[in-house]
């Protein structure tokens, strides 16, 4: 049996983008504050019984990402791949890259956001003085 590598917290997000689910949704199912989901959705690995809880919550059983006996690869002509098994389909490079833009974007808007505040607090400090 061979395992395949996989950045589980980027199947999580693409699960969640796949059913519509909202960040804080996602929490309040598996029991965790809404800013702890962006950690998850972060790291490239996971506790098992967090993944058991996040399997269940969102019915998708993300340990079968994890076995190439369970996927079979399906090339497509605008350079994406589609990995098929048991009722359960990921599109693994078109939709990563949408899904990381969609990161980058979400990272910028939260760097603009925090430049505007470190001026603000400038500004406060300022008018201390």
């Amino acid at each position: 049996m061979k395992l395949e590598k996989v950045n589980i917290g980027l199947s999580i997000e693409q699960k969640l983008n796949e059913l519509g689910i909202s960040k804080s949704e996602f929490g309040r199912r598996i029991g965790i504050p809404q800013q702890n989901v962006n950690r998850i959705l972060e790291k490239p690995n996971i506790d098992t019984e967090k993944l058991v809880a996040i399997s269940e919550a969102l019915g998708y059983n993300f340990f079968s990402d994890y076995s190439s006996e369970h996927h079979k690869a399906v090339a497509s002509g605008d350079g994406a791949v589609a990995v098929n098994g048991n009722n359960n389909s990921n599109v693994v490079a078109g939709c990563d890259a949408a899904l990381l833009q969609e990161r980058i974007k979400h990272l910028e808007e939260l760097l603009v956001e925090k430049e505007r505040l470190i001026k603000v607090y400038e500004r406060l400090v300022e008018e201390k003085k």
